[in-house]
C-alpha cells in the first residue's frame, strides 16, 4: 500500500474504492442528552489495520457499530450522514445482509456465542453462508488457529472463562472471512502472549487484504501492527493523542492488615471431569488489596464464583469471618461479600442507572433520602452522576462496567471480588477506580482482584496471586506484552 509523506494511506487505484466509506455521520442513542458521533468521516482501505483510540464513551464502539450495519437498525436513535461498506448502505441494510461484507467481535463476547459447543459456533457463519461441508472444516480450523484457540476444539462454551470466549467469538467472525473486519476491545480478556499472537494474526489478515478496524484501550498491543491510529473523543474523529505510559502510581504499601476476612481452604472443583483447582487454598484480609493473575482458562474466573456461591465446589470449604458459608446461596452471601462479574452487560436489569444502583439498596432496605444520597454517592465515585436516567443497555462496555461497579460498592461489602474490572475502561478511569479500590482497602475492606491488566494491579494491589497447579499461589506480575509488527 502506498502513504503520503505523512505516513497516511493513498488508495490504490487498482484496489478500485475502499471497503468502508463514512461520510458526515452523526448518531444519537434515544433518550440521550448529547450524540453519541459528529460529523465522521472515513475511508477504510483493503489491507490496512485501523487502530481507534480515545476515552470511555467517546463513541469508539458507536462508529464501530456504524459499520458492523447495527446502527440505527438494532439500537434505534437519530442518524444521518451515510455509511457504505462493500457497496452496501449500511445505515439501511439488515446486519444479516452484510455478513459477507463485515464481521463484527462486540466487546462482550458473552453475548456473541449462539451454539453450545466451539466448533458449532464457529461454523454458525459459513454454513448460513450455504458453504460445502469440507469448506466449512476448513474455515472452522483456520479459524481457530488463528484466534489461539485450537486447543478449545470440542469444548462446550458455558465451560469456557470469558478469555477462552473471546478468542471463540474472534474465531467465529474470521471463519466468515469478512471484508471489514471490526473488533471492539478484542485483547481486553486476553493474557499477554493470546493478546501478542491475535495482534500478529490480524497483521497477517490485513497483508492478505482485509480490512481491519481495531477499538482498543489498551493502545500498546496493537499500535505496532497498526498503518493508522485515529481517536473519536466526544463523538469527533481526530488524530490520536500520543501513547500514554501505562504506569500508574504504584499501590502504598498497607502496613497493618487485618484479621482473615474470607477463606477458601481445600477447594476441588472444575466442570464435570476436568479440573479447575485442586486442594485449592486462600486467605484474604481486610485492609488489603490482592490481585489474581494467571494464563486465559487457568482458573481464575471459576475461584471467584465459589467464593460468590456461584459454583459449587466438589470438595472444601468457603469461610466469610469464622461462618462457614459453602452451603450458603450467593444472595445470602451479599452483601458481606460482593462480586462484580466479568460480562455486567447479562447481569443489568431495570431501566434507568440510578435504578440499577439502587436493586442492592431495596433488598437491604434502604429507603428514602438515604437511598437516594448513597446512591448518587456511588454514582459519582464511578463518574456516572451525568447519566443516571440512560438506559444501561445503551451505554458502552467500559460503562456498564462502571454501572456493574457502583451497584455493588452502594451496598458496602466487607469483601469486595471484581472479575476483569478494567475492561472497557480507558487509563483515566482506571485510575479512578484503583483509587477507590485502595479507598475501600483503607476502610478495611478485603479486595480480591482477577485481571490481565498489569499496570492496574501495580496501581492497585498490595500483593499477587497467581493461578498455578490447580490453585493460587504466591507471584508476580507478568511483563507487559510484546508484539512485533
Amino acid at each position: 500500500m502506498q502513504r503520503d509523506p505523512s505516513g497516511t494511506l493513498i488508495n490504490d487505484p487498482a484496489s478500485g474504492a475502499p471497503v468502508a466509506r463514512v461520510r458526515d455521520l452523526a448518531f444519537a442513542y434515544g433518550g440521550a442528552d448529547r450524540p453519541a458521533l459528529r460529523g465522521i468521516t472515513l475511508d477504510v482501505h483493503a489491507g490496512e489495520v485501523l487502530v481507534i483510540e480515545g476515552p470511555s464513551g467517546g463513541g469508539k464502539s458507536t462508529l464501530l457499530r456504524a459499520l458492523a450495519g447495527l446502527v440505527p437498525d438494532f439500537h434505534g436513535g437519530a442518524v444521518s450522514g451515510s455509511v457504505e461498506v462493500g457497496g452496501h448502505d449500511a445505515l439501511a441494510t439488515p446486519p444479516a445482509a452484510l455478513g459477507g461484507a463485515v464481521g463484527m467481535v462486540f466487546q462482550d463476547p458473552e453475548a456473541q456465542a449462539v451454539m453450545g459447543t466451539v466448533d458449532r459456533d464457529v461454523a454458525f457463519g459459513p454454513q448460513n453462508a450455504g458453504l460445502p461441508a469440507d469448506e466449512i472444516v476448513r474455515r472452522v480450523q483456520q479459524a481457530l488457529a488463528d484466534a489461539g484457540a485450537a486447543h478449545l476444539s470440542g469444548r462446550r462454551i458455558d465451560e469456557l472463562s470469558s478469555g477462552e470466549r473471546q478468542r471463540v467469538a474472534i474465531a467465529g467472525v474470521l471463519a466468515r472471512e469478512p471484508r471489514l473486519l471490526v473488533l471492539d476491545e478484542p485483547t481486553s480478556q486476553l493474557d499477554n502472549d493470546s493478546a501478542a499472537a491475535l495482534a500478529c494474526t490480524l497483521r497477517r489478515l490485513a497483508d492478505r487484504g482485509t480490512a481491519v478496524v481495531i477499538a482498543e484501550h489498551r493502545g500498546e498491543r496493537v499500535r505496532p501492527i497498526a498503518d493508522r491510529v485515529l481517536a473519536v473523543t466526544d463523538g469527533l474523529l481526530g488524530p490520536a493523542a500520543p501513547p500514554e505510559d501505562d504506569v500508574l502510581a504504584l499501590a502504598p504499601a498497607c502496613e497493618v492488615p487485618g484479621p482473615p476476612a474470607v477463606r477458601i481452604l481445600g477447594i476441588d472443583a472444575g466442570h464435570g471431569e476436568r479440573r479447575v483447582m485442586t486442594d485449592a487454598s486462600m486467605a484474604l484480609v481486610g485492609g488489603r488489596v490482592t490481585a489474581l493473575v494467571g494464563p486465559n482458562g487457568s482458573g481464575k474466573t471459576p475461584l471467584l464464583r465459589v467464593l460468590a456461591g456461584l459454583h459449587c465446589p466438589d470438595a472444601g470449604c468457603v469461610m466469610i469471618d469464622d461462618d462457614d458459608v459453602s452451603a450458603l446461596p450467593p444472595e445470602l452471601r451479599f452483601p458481606r461479600l460482593g462480586l462484580v462479574p466479568q460480562d455486567p452487560g447479562r447481569h443489568l436489569l431495570t431501566e434507568t442507572i440510578a435504578d440499577e444502583i439502587g436493586v442492592a439498596l431495596t433488598s437491604l432496605g434502604v429507603e428514602g433520602d438515604a437511598r437516594s444520597a448513597r446512591i448518587l454517592d456511588a454514582a459519582r465515585d464511578m463518574g456516572l452522576d451525568h447519566m443516571l436516567e440512560r438506559h444501561p443497555l445503551d451505554l458502552s462496555v467500559g460503562e456498564r462496567e462502571r454501572v456493574a461497579l457502583a451497584s455493588i460498592l452502594v451496598a458496602r461489602p466487607r469483601v469486595l471480588v471484581l472479575d476483569e474490572p478494567t475492561r472497557g475502561m480507558d487509563p483515566a478511569r482506571k485510575r479512578d477506580l484503583a483509587r477507590i479500590i485502595r479507598s475501600r482497602a483503607a476502610d478495611g475492606v478485603a479486595v480480591l482482584v482477577a485481571t490481565h491488566d498489569g499496570p492496574f494491579a501495580m496501581a492497585a494491589a498490595d500483593e499477587v496471586l497467581v493461578m498455578r497447579a490447580g490453585g493460587p499461589v504466591p507471584g508476580e506480575l507478568p511483563p507487559a506484552a510484546i508484539v512485533t509488527a
